[in-house]
């Protein structure tokens, strides 16, 4: 499998997770709106983040492309992760991704989306990327349809959460398709990132 790159967008770097970053992870993932809207629960103390750190360090191990680290280039810190997980191999994988909730609604996400998405597509020969979030996250629904996800229903009782409890998921799609009809807006954008072996 090929490394991860590093991905320079306008405003941040998308970088591979290193065990260092496990500091700055903390800083949100303790927060109460962070982790139970992805379906992990907060953080107590910073040894449950370094352990969450190995454990997406592992993905690479397990045939998945890896984490990126999403670092604001003018803080130099770690606001995020984004991925593309569930991944197969030249078919599909889902993107999944967090924000320092001290960053929300300035469109970093969707900068770094739009970037993970060109890689997916063009460096992993991807033919879907999907995405699936619970029905009351709001935020992401947004991102969801800024994106152009097609909106593919309700996975009803679809996903088992930290607490116990089963939740439904909306499910979108992004297809190759999709991409190539799309191919004059992300033209512009890949002009302005850069993806670095």
């Amino acid at each position: 499998m090929m490394p991860l790159p590093t991905i320079t967008t306008p405003r941040l770097y998308l970088r591979p997770l290193s065990p260092n970053d496990a500091e700055d992870i903390f800083d949100y993932a303790k927060r109460e709106e962070v982790g139970p809207n992805a379906g992990w629960a907060p953080h107590e103390d910073i040894s449950v983040t370094r352990e969450f750190v190995e454990n997406m360090l592992l993905k690479r191990e397990r045939g998945q492309p890896g984490v990126f680290a999403v670092v604001h280039r003018f803080d130099e810190k770690v606001i995020g992760t984004i991925e593309i997980h569930s991944y197969v191999a030249d078919f599909k994988g889902d993107l999944g991704m967090v924000l320092h909730p001290d960053y929300w609604g300035e469109g970093l996400m969707f900068e770094a989306s739009k970037a993970v998405m060109v890689y997916g597509f063009e460096y992993l020969g991807l033919h879907r990327i999907g995405y699936a979030h619970f029905p009351k996250n709001h935020p992401s629904k947004r991102l969801r349809e800024k994106l152009g996800f097609t909106f593919e229903g309700i996975a009803r009782n679809n996903y088992k959460r930290f607490d116990g409890a089963i939740l439904d998921e909306a499910v979108a799609s992004y297809t190759i398709e999709d991409y190539k009809r799309d191919a004059d807006r992300f033209h512009s954008f890949k002009k302005r990132i850069s993806i670095d072996f």
